[in-house]
């Protein structure tokens, strides 16, 4: 005898479909649970039992059976000890393969009367039928989790019943055995049924968990259902109302969901619609129910939609269609709006579908407008006295520096060069969604590479200093010539300068130097610290927000240094160095090259 599988339990009978370890749990943990109280009305009816047919059976039959009775309930209440202090120390198999001995056991202890302790007067053998018919309601209810383990109980205790009675002789011993056999045989059957019921039970749950979690809402509601489905059980049925109350219980999740949902059929008819679906479209269900789905979509999409919809109608195995497509919906009043809709296919028995979830945007399409509103509003309000402040201090920078002495002047560039950093961080923060070379405006003119880092180092000096670093720029540094916009080139090289401090540890030095290298001028920033891992420098120049690096994040904007680099020809990257520390650089082609190159 072998516990095979969650519904069976009895080698030869069908095992457990996959993905059924679960449910088998739960199977032997209902019958461990019904286990006390059984032997507690086990003991009891041993008792009226012994005490009927104390003075019709001999004594020492009874006091034989009676130890029997109670050797076999003693292992088993051990057996249940057993399983609720170490439940891990078997698998599920294992433990119903006990379950199912020890129930075998106490069927033949109890069947054994019939042989053992049959009285020869009529009544109490009457008696002992009913006994024994009572016992086998009892084992149904505590059983029937498992049908195998009922089938171990009731055919051992009525099948010798049924056989004594017909030996006996008379029709009334006949009658009496065919009744035990046919209330054999209902036991049986309701044991079945109530094992099937209780597996639908507790696979739905299983199934239905993750909805559960995410539904704290309901699950209150869901544990009243469970328990109504278990009383249910012990009264061996299922009606029809269980079947409608799920049914609303699944109607009134789908009822309180944010998002409208429509299901559609193969012909494109509308099957069903949501109350938020309802409200989205403004129709009553009785009115909508039973229309084609055109009739929720513009005039001038109908056929997109209808010819997409057969598409993927025709496509076998399809199961998701679109997600997250915005598209143009259509009210009862004749109003478009703009939906977010994402559109799953679904198959039902041989029957094609599709499910739509659709969500109105129109009030998140307003707030963009207001949004790029008040961008364009801040942009001029704020761009306008930059560009005239930081025109004024370039004309000063330019018409009196002979005037001014060397401290003044080496402060006035200061000012200059801080202002524009302003001027390059109000552009990002209102061209947030335009940092790309498309959109970038500049103006070429040569440039001499050292003197551009020189103003990056001393625009980026106070930054550095609030964090403790130190910049420096390599006084070998080449003098190259490039073509390019100041203040775009100006802009990629403070990126690379704000990452470095970053990620340099306190109390050290970024170093900052420009070389030439095969017609390519090229600014390198290095840091001592520590480099960053090979994961975090897959996609560090690319449009998304920073890294994130021990707890320190480089700023998004390393993308933009990449789009100005190849707006100019050249290129930015990212070494880690040997000697420890982080290695930014800048390459962009030098103006000579470009002009021999023209000529």
């Amino acid at each position: 005898m072998t516990f095979e599988a969650a519904g069976t339990g009895v080698k030869g009978l069908p095992a457990a479909p996959l993905g059924a370890t679960e449910v088998q749990r739960e199977q032997v943990g209902l019958i461990y649970a019904s286990l006390p109280p059984g032997l507690l009305i086990t003991a009891v009816n041993a008792t009226i039992l012994a005490f009927m047919e104390w003075h019709v059976v001999p004594q020492a039959r009874i006091a034989a059976w009676l130890l029997a009775v109670l050797l076999v309930a003693v292992a088993r209440y051990r057996l249940v000890g057993y399983y609720r202090r170490t439940p891990e120390a078997h698998d599920t198999r294992t433990w119903g393969r006990y379950y199912a001995i020890a129930t075998a056991a106490a069927g033949l202890v109890w069947g054994a009367t019939a042989v053992w302790l049959f009285p020869q007067a009529l009544l109490p053998q009457v008696f002992l039928f009913f006994m024994l018919t009572a016992m086998t309601v009892g084992a149904v209810v505590s059983f029937s989790a498992i049908f195998s383990v009922a089938l171990l109980f009731v055919v051992p205790v009525l099948a010798p019943l049924a056989l004594r009675l017909f030996v006996s002789g008379g029709r009334t011993h006949e009658a009496m055995a065919l009744v035990a056999l046919a209330f054999m045989g209902v036991m049986l059957l309701t044991a079945r049924r109530v094992e099937r019921t209780i597996m639908a039970s507790l696979q739905l749950r299983f199934e239905n968990r993750g909805l559960i979690a995410h539904l704290e809402a309901e699950q209150a509601a869901a544990h009243r259902l469970n328990e109504e489905l278990r009383r249910e059980v012990v009264l061996h049925s299922r009606t029809a109302g269980d079947l409608k109350e799920r049914e609303t219980y699944i109607r009134a999740v789908l009822e309180h969901v944010e998002e409208g949902i429509v299901t559609v059929d193969r012909a494109g008819c509308l099957r069903s619609l949501n109350r938020e679906a309802l409200r989205i479209f403004g129709y009553e269900e009785e009115e909508i129910i039973g229309s084609h789905f055109s009739q929720l979509v513009p005039a001038a999409e109908r056929v997109e939609y209808t010819q997409f919809l057969e598409s993927q109608i025709e496509r076998a195995g399809v199961k998701f269609a679109g997600h997250g497509l915005e598209v143009n919906g259509l009210r009862r009043d004749g109003t478009v709006f703009p939906m977010e809709l994402g559109l799953s296919a679904m198959t039902v028995g041989s029957e094609r579908g599709f499910v739509a979830v659709t969500r109105d945007v129109t009030n998140r399409r307003r707030s963009e407008q207001l949004k790029s509103e008040l961008v364009a509003t801040l942009g001029h309000e704020i761009r306008t006295p930059l560009t005239s402040a930081l025109g004024s201090l370039g004309l000063l920078t330019e018409t009196a520096t002979t005037k001014l002495a060397s401290d003044d002047r080496r402060l006035l560039r200061i000012a200059r060069s801080n202002m524009e950093r302003l001027a390059r961080t109000v552009a990002e923060l209102l061209d947030v969604d335009n940092n790309d070379a498309a959109t970038m405006k500049w103006t070429l003119a040569p440039l001499v590479l050292v003197r551009l880092a020189e103003d990056a180092v001393s625009a980026d000096a106070d930054y550095a200093q609030a964090r403790n670093i130190r910049l420096a720029l390599d006084p070998c540094s080449s003098a190259a010539v490039i073509q390019g916009d100041r203040g775009l080139l100006l802009r990629a090289v403070s990126h690379l300068l704000i990452n470095a401090i970053h990620l340099a540890p306190p109390h050290t030095t970024v170093e900052v130097a420009v070389t030439t290298e095969m017609g390519v001028g090229v600014v390198s920033v290095r840091d001592c610290g520590v480099a960053l891992p090979p994961e975090a420098r897959i996609r560090l120049f690319d449009p998304q927000p920073g890294t994130s690096v021990r707890g320190r994040v480089a700023p998004r904007s390393l993308w933009v240094a990449r789009a100005i680099a190849e707006k100019h020809g050249g290129t930015v990257g990212y070494e880690a160095r040997e000697a420890g520390g982080s290695h930014f650089f800048l390459r962009v082609p030098l103006f000579a090259v470009t002009k021999a190159g023209r000529a």
